[in-house]
């Protein structure tokens, strides 16, 4: 469900977990996954200072 985009806070509901710690022991991604993340984040900041703007979620 993590690889589906399912928030992290989300799933530690939905398996019951009391902390985010915990749900995030069961969370492997692989090599694939970890490099899309850094490249959608370079492009991100990369964007310019009109649109590189980090969010608070």
């Amino acid at each position: 469900m993590a690889d589906a985009g399912v928030p992290l806070h989300h799933l530690r509901k939905i398996a019951g977990h009391g902390s985010l710690t915990t749900t995030q022991r069961y969370l492997h991604p692989d090599h694939e996954s970890i490099t899309a993340a850094g490249h959608l984040l370079s492009t991100h900041l990369n964007a310019g200072p009109d649109r590189a703007r980090l969010r608070v979620v």
